[in-house]
């Protein structure tokens, strides 16, 4: 009979740390991508979105690796009338490069004429075309998502964009408008050929809106259609479903929009999942009291007062979504009048200590 020695113990070892670390790695996932010349190294994206990707927010996404992030979209007609609530929508700060301005409308010329606009006033690293929005008082304009109704409309405000600029421009589409019209592989390809240098894909029709399972399918149809760079975006809440979009479609990066609401490290922990195998604790209640508070005191950075409370409270209900004591804290916070108000609220919530 033959007795066991070290090369056998050995070898055994080896086989179950092969096992293990099949198991538990996650080799790299992301890989850098260019954007017409602008080198993007953790393509993980901040979707637009209205109402949410202002400054503040940003700025905070920014903080935990937002790869680039995007202001809310802006009319087209409005800056060309330099309307001054819709130019205040796109000013950024630089620590929030790169950035890009999404901008939407229906005639070519007028978008063209934004997107000059945008690049000689406000100079930023990406203008983004919106043929994605569902929403009604936007598609009922001919705008949006819309346009996946007529393609060489799409095709004709691409070209015209893209030769009024000399920065990337990029767009966001969606699969279609219903069911019955899922365009996006014919759309990606005539945005490519009218030299848009990379496009995000949220397959949904416009029809769906917000509801439903995105159709992740489409965007590996998409991807083996076009040779430039394609973003994911659509049900995306956690590291794991980055990962597993990454794996189903091949696309180049993720877009992440509403799961970063009260969460904007989602954007850290996706990062360290896709390139170390590393998936971080979830954030104690010190830690989401940081984040809260430093949002909170960037709204009063660049807001009024009431200004500043409005447009928090979605962010300040999200930020405390499952904690002991959310429900009643929210129905405080809508009753609140102004951000010092909230700040208040905030300080006693998650220090029960205070009087």
């Amino acid at each position: 009979m033959l007795e066991a020695g070290p090369d056998i113990f050995r070898d055994f070892l080896h086989l179950m740390f092969v096992f293990w670390y099949r198991k538990h790695y996650i080799a790299p996932m992301l890989e850098p991508i260019n954007i017409d010349g602008l080198e993007i190294k953790y393509p993980v994206f901040l979707a637009p979105m209205a109402g949410v990707t202002d400054k503040p927010f940003r700025t905070m996404c920014k903080s935990f690796g937002a790869a680039v992030v995007f202001t809310e979209f802006v009319s087209s007609e409005g800056i060309v009338r330099e309307n001054d609530k819709t130019i205040n929508y796109m000013r950024f700060n630089e620590i929030e490069r790169p950035i890009g301005i999404q901008i939407f409308g229906h005639d070519p010329e007028t978008l063209a004429r934004s997107a000059q606009y945008i690049e000689e006033n406000l100079k930023p690293d990406i203008i983004d075309l919106n043929f994605g929005c569902p929403v009604p008082k936007v598609v009922k304009r001919g705008a949006g998502s819309a346009i996946l109704k007529d393609l060489d409309q799409l095709e004709k405000i691409a070209k015209w964009v893209v030769r009024a600029v000399s920065v990337p421009v990029t767009a966001k589409i969606r699969s279609g408008w219903d069911n019955g019209g899922i365009v996006a592989v014919e759309a990606a390809r005539r945005l490519e050929a009218q030299g848009v240098s990379l496009i995000t894909v949220h397959p949904r029709t416009t029809k769906q809106r917000y509801t439903g399972e995105a159709d992740w399918s489409i965007i590996g149809d998409v991807k083996k259609a076009i040779n430039i760079p394609l973003i994911g975006n659509g049900d995306i809440h956690t590291p794991q479903d980055a990962k597993r979009m990454i794996e189903e479609t091949g696309c180049d990066g993720i877009m992440i929009g509403r799961a970063t609401m009260g969460k904007p490290w989602l954007f850290r922990d996706v990062i360290q999942f896709l390139t170390k195998g590393i998936l971080p604790p979830a954030e104690n209640k010190d830690q989401i009291s940081q984040s809260f508070f430093e949002h909170l005191n960037l709204q009063k950075e660049n807001y009024s007062l009431m200004y500043a409370g409005n447009l928090f409270k979605p962010h300040a209900a999200a930020y405390i979504r499952g904690m002991d004591g959310a429900a009643h804290m929210r129905f405080e916070i809508n009753r609140s009048k102004d951000i010092d108000q909230i700040n208040e609220l905030a300080e006693k919530f998650f220090n029960p200590k205070i009087i």
